[in-house]
């Protein structure tokens, strides 16, 4: 046999034979990269920053962005925490996260989770809202009728009403107008002419009314009028004649019932009443009262945040009669958020009520009440002032609100607008003073308009009081509360994971919570699902739901909507042996049973993708599945356990794969998307290291080769180990650097120790400091070799033969 070559190195299989594994297979892989087919050792992993939680491990890490450096800024929990991020924030800075792992589920932003210090994070609030739980009342005020002083119609058939003290009427309102009966006056006739006379009767020419003559002989009935004056207009009488007497003009149609109104100003309204044409009259005996139905009305309440989030309704008040547009005073209203639980995000409530008198009656939305908040800086340049408060303002431009308190008083508005939005806690508006630059001012109170809209009086809620008034337009309430079913989540709900259609997804024992889509705060009870085991680990699956992984059976969940996800068990029986090991890769997810690694891809059965490598035994030995904590790293499983860690490469398309050990052990470890880098965390210093840097010092691999069986016995004489041995490091006596700041190790090449073994016995060790050909020993024959190579530089392959000419044909 002329010799061998080995190249094309990969990692280990323990369940084959080490006489019938492939050429290119080893017995031991250890600390080394096999991506290119090289032997790349792997560099030392090196400290990248330190999270501040010590005396402790780290059971889970992940890391937001500064938003000024970009520098990751890490969360740790010494538990595993399961962290979600779904894709529906509006504000890329603020970095809004969810987790579960940590005592009740909770929600973070970059800036609650650092305002104090490491270790982080150091604020949150709960993912759930509150109930509402106050009770709130509601009075009906009682509205006295109002005397009309003035009335007047064009010739569309709108008639105006003027009243002698303010109507307390708003647009969209009915009423009902009555004590319009006839008008007096006097007449004479000569011929078929009647001429009529009712002091400052107000009617022109060419309008048509109705006359009622109660003396003398004219004809009553429809005219039209003709000659009209101040004081007189003339009719054309049917008959002949001369006579006077009295004569009654019909007002009739100026009552009206249930007529919508539209007001102009406070003591003036028109409503759509046909007739004759008016100018302005004046007139004693008119009233208007509230029209239309009396019906059952009743409001709620929820809590909401700046967030979009809504709680449930508090328990509707009691019925309360009242006509539509009757002014409502709703008091008990909560003035502050909830105290428990005691960190929520709750800034406001808003407010609802019925449209109908049915017990189940829709409830629309009036207003949004945010309570009034203070401020944190101040500032003023070209009269624009620019004011941040401690809390978001939830304005949008032109909104109205009330300032006052501000140290600096030339701050203080009443009728303030909102001509800007520079974030959610800054905003703009005009105001003239002096220049100011951004100074610091914790004294002053905003207060929200909560009028109908811009066209009504501003209303500031909380300035001195916190009753609302609802005197809306019903007409224009749109918004139907639909936030009644949004329980909050378990307190003990698990695993966390973000899955299609924005929805979170996690679980208690045996059952699956669902939130709404895009509402990572509600968890209705309705959706809840179950399953027949104790559920490990849920993994999302791209486009198409969920991997569901139990004590048992897995399951897979479909759907977009949690109302109709659907749920079905895969037949095969993979347990999973810890939910860290969970990984989901470009082929399919990975997870750990107590057999080997199990495989799900979209569209297959699970399966064990270990069966041909590794036996249970020495898999569960080797392994202790229960242990495995796991992450993506280059399509690789980076895993560490108990006793050291492992990277299994997968290959789909050759249904292979293989496993190189390593020294490294890590208790969390985070892949970095953007950078593509991995972190780990490992004892308990805090320390965060970066796994894989190519700028440091290799750490050294170990690759043992297959046992080679030959044909003959022989004695193979010459070997050639070819690597890259110009990488040194730096010697002591070449470097420039001063020895006491220098971190390498002192006078040490890279090296390559070479060993052959005979007969499963070693027989030549040798360090080789570059790719030359060296003797073997002598003095024995055999047809058993294996070999291992040591090294921290890379080995492109290794060579042996029985001579050194015999090396050049292989």
């Amino acid at each position: 046999m002329p010799g061998i070559k080995v190249s094309g190195f990969r990692g280990k299989a323990p369940k084959v034979s080490p006489e019938l594994l492939p050429d290119q297979s080893a017995q031991v892989a250890r600390n080394c990269k096999l991506y290119s087919g090289d032997l790349i050792p792997f560099p030392e992993p090196v400290v990248d920053s330190n999270t501040g939680f010590t005396g402790v491990t780290s059971g889970t890490i992940f890391p937001l962005r500064n938003p000024t450096t970009d520098a990751l800024v890490w969360m740790t929990w010494q538990n595993e925490v399961n962290v979600a991020t779904p894709s529906f924030q509006d504000n890329a800075d603020e970095q809004r996260f969810y987790y579960t792992g940590d005592g009740v589920p909770k929600v973070s932003t970059y800036s609650l989770a650092t305002e104090i210090g490491p270790p982080y994070p150091d604020n949150y609030y709960e993912l759930g809202l509150p109930l509402p739980e106050t009770e709130i009342s509601v009075s009906a005020a009682s509205f006295s009728n109002k005397s009309v002083s003035s009335i007047s119609r064009d010739a569309g058939g709108v008639a105006t009403y003027n009243t002698s003290t303010a109507h307390e009427l708003r647009t969209g309102m009915f009423v009902s107008l009555t004590g319009f009966t006839h008008l007096a006056g006097t007449y004479s006739r000569a011929g078929t002419t009647v001429t009529v006379t009712i002091n400052n009767h107000g009617i022109p020419n060419a309008s048509t009314v109705s006359l009622d003559f109660t003396s003398g002989t004219a004809t009553d009935g429809v005219y039209t009028v003709t000659n009209a004056t101040t004081n007189t207009f003339d009719v054309v009488d049917s008959q002949t004649g001369a006579t006077s007497g009295d004569v009654r003009l019909d007002m009739r149609s100026f009552n009206a019932t249930s007529a919508e109104v539209t007001v102009v100003d406070t003591d003036t309204f028109t409503v759509f009443a046909p007739g004759f044409q008016i100018s302005t009259l004046s007139v004693s005996a008119g009233q208007v009262e509230l029209g239309g139905d009396r019906v059952l009305r009743q409001y709620v309440y929820t809590w909401y945040t700046p967030w979009g989030e809504e709680s449930i309704g508090s328990e509707p008040t009691e019925f309360l009669e009242a006509r539509e547009g009757q002014v409502i005073t709703v008091t008990n209203i909560p003035q502050v958020a909830p105290s428990l639980p005691v960190k929520n995000f709750v800034r406001g409530v808003r407010i609802y009520r019925t449209l109908a008198s049915e017990v189940e009656a829709d409830f629309f939305l009036l207003k949004t009440l945010w309570f009034p908040t203070a401020t944190a800086t101040v500032s003023r340049s070209m009269n624009v002032s620019t004011v941040k408060l401690l809390y978001p303002h939830n304005f949008i431009e032109d909104d109205r609100f009330k300032l006052v308190g501000c140290t600096n008083t030339s701050f203080n508005i009443t009728g303030g607008v909102v001509t800007e939005i520079v974030d959610d806690y800054t905003f703009k508006y005009n105001q003239a003073g002096s220049d100011l630059s951004e100074t610091a001012d914790t004294t002053g109170i905003l207060y929200h308009d909560v009028a109908e809209d811009n066209d009504s009086t501003a209303r500031y809620w909380g300035d001195t009081s916190y009753d609302f008034t609802d005197d809306f337009d019903a007409r224009y309430l749109s918004i139907i509360l639909n936030s009644d079913e949004y329980d909050a989540p378990p307190e003990d709900l698990r695993g966390l994971k973000t899955i299609q259609n924005n929805i979170l997804v996690g679980f208690v024992n045996n059952q699956i919570y669902f939130s709404e889509p895009d509402f990572p705060h509600a968890w209705p009870t309705k959706y809840i699902k179950a399953v027949d085991r104790n559920i490990v680990a849920i993994e999302p699956i791209s486009g198409a739901g969920a991997l569901v992984l139990t004590e048992g059976y897995p399951y897979l969940i479909s759907g977009n909507d949690p109302d109709i996800m659907s749920i079905q068990r895969l037949d095969a029986l993979y347990p999973c042996a810890s939910s860290r090991g969970v990984v989901s890769m470009s082929y399919g997810i990975l997870w750990p049973t107590n057999e080997g690694l199990a495989l799900y891809s979209s569209g297959t059965m699970p399966r064990l993708v270990t069966q041909q490598i590794y036996e249970q035994d020495t898999w569960s030995n080797n392994y202790s599945p229960s242990t495995i904590s796991a992450v993506y790293y280059g399509d690789a499983y980076f895993a560490s356990h108990s006793t050291g860690s492992f990277i299994f490469t997968f290959e789909p398309a050759q249904n292979q794969g293989f496993f190189v050990d390593c020294d490294q052990t890590f208790t969390a470890a985070h892949n970095d998307t953007i950078t593509n880098r991995l972190y780990f965390s490992t004892g308990t210093s805090g320390d965060i290291y970066e796994w894989d840097n190519i700028e440091q010092p290799n750490q050294v691999s170990s690759w043992k080769s297959k046992v080679f069986v030959l044909k003959d016995y022989t004695n193979w004489g010459a070997a050639r180990v070819v690597a890259d041995y110009n990488n040194n490091q730096d010697l002591w006596e070449d470097s420039s650097v001063a020895w006491e700041s220098w971190s390498d190790t002192w006078d040490q090449s890279s090296e390559v120790t070479f060993k052959l073994y005979a007969n499963k016995e070693l027989k030549f060790t040798k360090t080789l400091e570059n790719s030359e050909t060296f003797r073997l020993p002598t003095g024995y024959r055999t047809d058993t070799y294996e070999f291992l190579v040591d090294s921290d530089v890379r080995i492109r392959s290794v060579h042996l033969a029985e001579t050194p000419l015999g090396l050049k044909a292989v």
